[in-house]
Formats: C-alpha cells, structure tokens, sequence
C-alpha cells in the first residue's frame, strides 16, 4: 500500500492512476486533473490528503482517495473530493474486502482517527463492505441525492412528456427576452472560442447573488475553481472528456451560463449562474434548458446527472438517485453525537450557522 500526499506523489503515477480510474470507475472526478485540484484545496484547508494506493506484484488494484484532520481534539477522515462529485473508493471486486480491512485499519488503529465520514451513491459496492466492518461502529444515514434524467428520444418527444406547462414556461421567458432586446445562446467546447471563457463565467459570477454571500463571508467558490482548473487539465489528457459551457447573452451581454461535463456517456450539470438583475427571467434555468435540448439533439448521451437534488431540478425530471451518508467510530458516545447532529434539523441549522464563524464545526458532523 502506498500513501500519496501532495500533487507530487500523484504526477509521478498519474498515468497508472488515470488507467485504473478510466477503466473501472464512471465518474471523470476521480481521474488526476480533479483529484490534483482536490489536494490543493483541501491542504489550504487545514486537511491532510491520503491517497491510498493497493498494488499486487507492481499492478493497481485500487485506490482510496481520502483526507485526515483533528480539530477539537478529534481526529477526522473524509473522502477528497466533495459529496456531490461521486467520491468513492475504487478497487478490484477480487480484492475488496482486503482493501477496505486496510483502509479502516489504517485510519482507526495506525492513524488513530477517532470518527469517519463517507458518502456514497446508494448503488456503491463500498457500501456494504463498510456496514458490515465487524470491528467498527457505524451508523447510516441519507444524504442529498443526485437528479437523473434519462435521454431517450427526441426533445420534441421530452417536451411532449413534460406537458403543455412545461412548454409555457419556456415560450413565456423567450417573450420576455424578446422584449429586451437581441438575444441568444452560445455555446463552447472546452473553452475552445475567440472570448475568453474562463473570464465570461467570473463576470457573470460578480453579478449573480452568490457574490453578495462571497463579499459578506469572504470566501471564494473554491468548487469553481476546482471545476475549471481540473476540467481543462483533463480535457488535455483525456480524448473522452469534454467540458461544454453554454451562455445567455442578452444585448451583447452574457447574464447565464451553465457548465456541462461529458465523460462516457454522461452529462453532467456541473455549474450554473446568472446575473440577479435578471432574476425573474429564470436565464439559469433557460440556459441548462437550451443545453438539454442539444444533448437530446445530437444523441450522443444516455443521461444527464444534475449531481444534487435542488428544487428547480424538478423542471426537468422527478428521478432521484439516492446517497447514504456512514459515520464510523469506535466511541458509541462520537457516533451518537454525529448521529444527533445529522437527524436533527434544529441541530443541522445551529451547526450550519456556527459552521460559517468555525468551519472546523462543520468538519465534525460531515456538514
């Protein structure tokens, strides 16, 4: 077993590791460009990285991206990347149980963690490998899910599905854009175009409300920039990875966009914003709209996966995939704790609260 902790580590295997990822996992988030991203962020963060690599004679046979952190005197672990980008352990069904023995043996006994926190998609072969570790306590609980729409037809076809209001919706905002002025949607591929991409998205971002809660807390969208820095770097290595940014420009002006992620076979709703000025023309829905329309269009996707479970997803679709969030402990008295704070909705809202004067708070429960 080899443990990787800085960008360093993983570049001297990073064609192994992106070997192994690309042919046994389906989410393009665990492949280098990302994790690297995921590294960076998490050691400004106070978190130490633990890339955990299984190998038999010289050959990967899987790999556990993970994070470590004490804070109040506790010891935590985490995966690298966040919830919603598929976070998960990867490795051969043949050696499964070996690798999670090792893993929860490094953590608990060598590393002294003294609570874990993982989520996973539902349908995750680590799952029940982790229920079932016989020398820990664990508990189950359910997370945010991910919205999933199949693309199956034509969008005529989906449009007819969705119904007479579904189409209403969006014939009234093309009426209001109308009014306003020339308007119309652009699209990119992999930051390919004459205009700079990557400044068009941050203009967009400073006038959009998200900016307000950014000046008043001073924090960055660290998750954006991750999603880009790790979307082109991929891009480069990867011939099956695309990232597609799609803008509403009203009167020469850009005041949407929505980033998409193309990785076999799947789009990915990654990042969308718009200006506030322009709230009550719904442009951040309008624009992901025009997007799913192409996607039908060119059939190359089997679904597209939102990665949460927001309310305005439901536009679109009303399947959702669940995900399951497991504490591990050996103290009854921290797994209860984590438990409470994870069940109980004035708890959430108190420790959501504290977690933006503290961050550390939230670190504990898995905020």
């Amino acid at each position: 077993m080899r443990v990787i902790s800085d960008v360093s580590g993983l570049l001297e295997m990073e064609n192994v590791w992106n070997e192994f990822v690309r042919d046994r996992a389906e989410s393009p988030f665990l492949l280098s460009g990302f994790t690297k991203e995921f590294i960076k962020v998490n050691l400004e963060e106070g978190w130490t990285p633990m890339l955990l690599v299984f190998s038999v004679d010289s050959v990967i046979i899987g790999i556990a991206p993970l994070a470590i952190k004490t804070k109040f005197g506790v010891r935590l672990a985490k995966f690298l990347l966040t919830p919603s980008l598929f976070p998960d352990f990867v490795l051969d069904a043949r050696h499964q149980t070996m690798c999670i023995d090792k893993i929860c043996d490094l953590l608990f006994r060598m590393m002294k963690c003294q609570l874990a926190t993982l989520t996973l998609p539902q349908e995750s072969a680590t799952l029940e490998s982790l229920k079932d570790h016989s020398n820990l306590l664990v508990s189950e609980t359910p997370a945010m899910g991910h919205r999933i729409l199949p693309v199956k037809g034509t969008w005529a076809d989906f449009e007819t599905f969705r119904g007479r209001n579904f189409k209403r919706k969006f014939k009234k905002i093309k009426q209001s854009l109308d009014r306003l002025g020339s308007w119309k949607i652009s699209y990119t591929e992999n930051g390919k175009a004459e205009f700079d991409v990557v400044k068009k998205i941050f203009d967009i971002e400073k006038m959009s409300w998200k900016e307000e809660l950014r000046v008043r807390t001073g924090k960055k969208d660290i998750d954006l920039l991750m999603i880009l820095e790790g979307s082109q770097h991929t891009a480069e290595i990867e011939p099956s990875f695309k990232w597609d940014v799609w803008f509403l420009e009203l009167n020469n002006q850009a005041i949407a966009y929505s980033l998409f992620i193309e990785y076999k076979g799947i789009s990915y709703c990654v990042k969308t914003s718009y200006d506030r000025r322009y709230k009550r023309l719904y442009p951040g829905i309008y624009v992901i709209n025009a997007a799913l329309c192409e996607f039908f269009n060119r059939r190359q996707i089997r679904k597209i996966d939102f990665l949460t479970d927001l309310p305005f997803h439901e536009t679109w679709t009303s399947l959702c995939s669940p995900r399951v969030r497991i504490v591990m402990a050996r103290s009854s008295v921290l797994l209860s704790m984590a438990k409470f704070a994870l069940l109980s909705k004035p708890v959430k809202g108190i420790l959501a609260l504290l977690s933006k004067r503290a961050p550390s708070i939230a670190d504990l429960v898995g905020l």
